[in-house]
């Protein structure tokens, strides 16, 4: 059980199944106070949002840029002033990484900074640059905007006064000159992100600059590439070193007014502590005070071997790191969440002592899905075919109870159904499908229609009687005379709008005919079928419709095939010399005796012809006697 707890200790630290914060005896681990809650109304919800987007708004204002000197003391150069140029950079970002951002370059003014200036002897005036905060309100085009400010120092050399060299001469001869000897640095300072965070405060700035001069003139790259170490090394040295290097010095604040262009030299800020930096106060003797708890953990094997472990003063638990503070919570999460184990905790004089044994009533039984262990390949997470249905597991996290050698509580939930006729599992797919209506599957439907289309004795709307009949029956599955009433109560109940506007009626009466002259329904049977089939009749109107216009063309193919029919017959009648009769020849076979086509007994021949003969030549003697 350790090692099984250990492996599950990881996987709860790399995708946790639950909060260990969320239960009750755990609050203490619930670091987010619940007293907004108190006091908390829907109705708040708007202030609060139209609070957050005033906060996010940019008041009118200025930005006051005071330069108080440009300090580089490795500078060789006999310059006393240095010009700087500042320039707002505006950055529209994109939502495509591969995709370079607009930008947009505002200059917003230039200043003449002192060089070095001396401590003892500062100038009394310095210059100042007021920025509007206008200028960082999205205008136009993209909203998600962030805003840099440039600041370009340009350094150039005094001319030396000589006037022995005229001075066309004189500025062809300094011209390559003066371009090879101006120092350039430049330096950037965010005012506000794309997040539209503000980074920049009242306050004294310095800003160390970086020498451009130095650098080539080719366009940097625009393709991001590994760098080594060591130039890192060399680049970021120690703070000294990064402290001598060319630093540019000014003041900010935030004003409703601009500036003017020449100020008075500001003083400096007040210098305030860093808290980050301030020793915690606390009290020595408090933690003095706190009496730790030793809790020694003893291992029973058998009742009857003992192992103790050595004193451990924290709370943390020993399978899964888990820091309970508290005695009463790390009895219970041992309980709950170990309950392979047995504990049982017994007092001591320098804390608690806790037996852990093996739980012999645990069910260590498998209680994950049923298909993960029949799934080929096993152990697929995710299905490479696209998304698939999975079975429900019902899983214990923790349960309480009042007895120990309990029943399992996911006994008969998670398991594994198989098909009836075939014994092969059913997978989370099939569970919709009732495996024991397995009689008709699809196969043999299909199979049914092909054999039916196939004879050819019957007509069209006979061989739809027999599909939809005997897949019914097959559906079903009536096996026993004594059911066939059931059977058409059904087929009428679920097949009879179908039936009616497939048009056949009379041949679904004829079926029911059929049926009770075999003595396989009643007359009852029959005429309570047939009601419902008229009753649905009488419900719809478009099942009238097509009875009705089946009904005039019925008529008319009789009314056509009666002509046809009786023009034959009069053709085919012959006279006898005799009688002076008209008889056709299918009534001479009958009377003198042939048998019919049908498969019935042969009539008896008749004879009364043959009386009828004597009958008339005794009349004819008596006749001729009296005239004698």
């Amino acid at each position: 059980p350790t090692q099984i707890y250990r492996y599950l200790r990881t996987r709860n630290m790399c995708s946790p199944i639950f909060l260990n914060r969320t239960l009750t005896y755990m609050k203490h681990r619930m670091s987010r106070p619940h007293r907004n809650r108190q006091n908390f109304k829907v109705d708040s919800l708007l202030e609060k949002v139209n609070s957050r987007r005033d906060a996010m708004t940019i008041q009118p204002g200025y930005i006051n840029l005071t330069f108080l000197g440009f300090n580089n003391k490795s500078l060789d150069y006999n310059a006393q002033i240095a010009q700087v140029e500042t320039v707002l950079l505006k950055i529209s970002h994109k939502k495509r990484k591969d995709s370079s951002a607009p930008s947009m370059q505002v200059t917003l003014g230039t200043a003449d900074v002192p060089i070095n200036p001396n401590e003892q002897h500062l100038p009394l005036t310095a210059p100042t640059i007021s920025i509007p905060t206008e200028s960082f309100n999205p205008s136009s085009g993209p909203l998600v905007k962030s805003y840099i400010l440039l600041f370009r120092v340009k350094i150039t050399p005094d001319r030396d006064n000589d006037d022995e060299e005229p001075a066309l001469k004189k500025r062809k001869s300094n011209g390559s000159t003066l371009e090879n000897n101006t120092k350039l640095y430049g330096a950037e300072l965010t005012v506000y992100d794309k997040h539209n965070r503000c980074y920049l405060s009242d306050g004294d700035y310095d800003i160390v600059v970086q020498d451009f001069s130095t650098n080539s003139r080719n366009s940097p790259k625009k393709h991001s590439s590994w760098e080594n170490v060591n130039d890192l090394v060399e680049t970021c040295g120690n703070l000294d070193a990064f402290m001598k290097g060319a630093v540019l010095k000014f003041k900010l604040n935030w004003s409703p007014e601009a500036s003017a262009r020449i100020v008075d030299r500001p003083k400096p800020y007040p210098l305030q502590e860093n808290k980050e930096n301030v020793p915690l106060i606390t009290n020595g003797n408090d933690n003095n005070n706190i009496e730790k708890l030793q809790i020694v953990y003893q291992f029973v094997y058998n009742n009857n071997s003992r192992q103790q472990t050595e004193a451990c003063e924290d709370l943390h638990c020993p399978w899964c790191s888990l820091n309970c503070n508290q005695l009463y919570t790390l009895l219970k999460h041992l309980k709950l969440c170990h309950s392979r184990f047995t504990f049982t905790y017994v007092p001591i004089s320098v804390g608690a002592r806790i037996d852990v044994a093996i739980n012999e009533m645990y069910d260590g039984s498998y209680t994950g899905s049923p298909h993960d262990l029949i799934s080929q390949p096993s152990v697929c997470a995710f299905s490479r075919n696209g998304p698939v249905r999975r079975a429900s597991v019902t899983h214990i996290l923790v349960y309480d109870c009042e007895y120990d050698g309990q029943r399992p509580f996911i006994t008969g939930h998670n398991r594994l159904y198989h098909h009836t006729t075939t014994c092969l599992p059913i997978y989370p797919k099939e569970m919709d499908v009732d495996s024991e209506g397995e009689n008709d599957p699809e196969w043999l439907q299909n199979k049914t229609m092909m054999m039916i289309d196939e004879f050819t004795d019957v007509n069209e709307g006979e061989k739809e009687l027999m599909k939809m009949w005997n897949l019914h029956v097959m559906k079903y599955g009536f096996v026993g005379d004594c059911q066939i009433p059931l059977a058409c109560q059904m087929f009428v109940q679920h097949k009879g709008k179908e039936l009616l506007l497939k048009n056949l009626y009379k041949n679904f009466v004829v079926h029911m005919c059929s049926l009770f002259d075999f003595g396989l329904v009643s007359a009852v049977c029959l005429y309570t079928t047939i009601q419902k089939l008229q009753e649905i009749v009488g419900e719809t109107g478009a099942i009238r419709t097509i009875l009705k216009e089946s009904r005039e063309a019925q008529m008319d193919n009789w009314s056509r095939s009666g002509n046809l029919s009786l023009n034959c017959d009069k053709s085919g009648l012959i006279k006898t010399p005799n009688t002076g009769r008209k008889t056709g020849n299918v009534g001479i076979q009958r009377r003198k005796g042939t048998p019919t086509p049908s498969e019935g007994p042969a009539r008896r021949k008749s004879v009364c012809g043959d009386t009828s003969r004597k009958r008339l030549s005794l009349s004819l003697n008596k006749n001729d006697q009296k005239s004698s």
